[in-house]
């Protein structure tokens, strides 16, 4: 009931059940935003850590094919001969710059996205989008992986302190077999059962010995490194992902600044290699047909550059190595913002937890007013 169903089975607003995790998804997800972007990562020392002259090796080895064609097209597209009219070494040279220029356009965009990451890549939405909607179900996905066992133990608290306080129902009825309280009584022992299972999770911060001998702290806490290890794989595999940090940069919202961005260096660059032949272009009258080559060689460059960077993704994923970053973090935090990873996202429905656990207390409990009335 915490986790399932994903979607609102029933007839909304009241009679049916979507599980609490998914209900909340929107809060939870704005929650962990503020985690991920503010407790735990700093995105642009992040950003940093992308070295420019590796990403322009990359793309730049992987535009050639592209440059040296746009180039020849380019050249043809204002006289049909003109690039068999260039000797070969000038050939060799024109297509050289228009590779080194790429490459500097590459490396500029670079750190333009390295120092104002926010105007082109908005790190709490990508993070918020990749948790609700029709992504809700990796929520899910995070509470179970991150807080598995904790989950397990309270669904087995149920077995072991529903035995312990049924015994002393039992002793009750012995003495005082008073029908109508069994309802009552299941009330409490499912209200405590489930109280007691969410203390034991959280409750003590500290490891603290029991009656001098017996050492216990909060389950979640001493499961820190492990938590840690599962929390950060989530964040950097499935949401802060080097493949949708490309997509988001590539694809969405703010990509329409980076595609002006890039093709305005690029015309800037065939302005300045083109120089020598614009007084050539002038005289022939090929002006209108230059300035429409220039635009479609510059898209031409621009598209292959979006679709070379997305093959960038095992690189980013290794230079910004969020996994560590994400797990180093959560190991140095106090117990008591640790433990607010995972308790503030749905703290203010363990009533609710604790009440569903009173109400399947009752009906048991009325079940069993109604079998010894038989």
């Amino acid at each position: 009931m915490t986790f399932y169903p994903i979607q609102f089975i029933g007839y909304p607003p009241y009679l049916g059940w979507q599980g609490i995790i998914p209900r909340k998804a929107n809060k939870i997800a704005q929650n962990f935003v503020e985690v991920i972007t503010e407790k735990l990562l700093d995105v642009k020392e992040i950003a940093k850590k992308i070295d420019d002259a590796t990403v322009e090796k990359k793309l730049s080895d992987a535009l050639e094919p592209t440059i040296h064609k746009a180039t020849i097209e380019f050249a043809n597209s204002i006289d049909p001969e003109l690039w068999n009219k260039i000797p070969k070494n000038l050939q060799i040279d024109i297509i050289n710059k228009i590779k080194k220029e790429s490459g500097v356009i590459i490396k500029k965009i670079t750190r333009e996205i390295q120092e104002d990451n926010h105007s082109k890549l908005d790190i709490k939405n990508l993070v918020f989008e990749k948790l609700t909607g029709e992504n809700t179900k990796t929520i899910v996905d995070m509470f179970q992986s991150v807080g598995g066992p904790e989950f397990k133990f309270i669904e087995r608290s149920g077995l072991y302190f529903g035995f312990i306080l049924g015994f002393i129902q039992l002793l009750i009825w012995i003495h005082f077999p008073v029908a109508w309280t069994l309802p009552l009584q299941g009330v409490l022992v499912g209200y405590v059962t489930n109280f007691l299972a969410i203390q034991m999770i959280f409750r003590p911060l500290e490891p603290k010995k029991y009656f001098g001998i017996f050492e216990y702290q909060g389950l979640f806490l001493k499961r820190k490194e492990s938590v840690s290890l599962a929390f950060a794989k989530i964040v950097s595999e499935q949401i802060l992902s080097s493949k949708n940090i490309l997509e988001e940069l590539l694809s969405g919202k703010a990509a329409e600044i980076l595609l002006l961005d890039i093709q305005k260096e690029i015309l800037i660059q065939i302005d300045r290699i083109t120089t020598f032949a614009k007084p050539l272009i002038a005289v022939t009258g090929k002006w209108s047909t230059y300035e429409t080559s220039k635009l479609e060689i510059s898209k031409t460059i621009t598209d292959a550059t979006i679709l070379q960077a997305k093959g960038l993704d095992d690189y980013l994923q290794s230079c910004m190595a969020l996994e560590t970053i994400i797990t180093t973090k959560m190991n140095g935090m106090s117990l008591k913002d640790f433990e607010s990873i995972l308790r503030s996202a749905f703290q203010e429905d363990e009533l609710l937890l604790i009440l569903i656990g009173a109400a399947l207390g009752a009906f048991v409990g009325f079940l069993q007013l109604v079998l010894v009335s038989l």
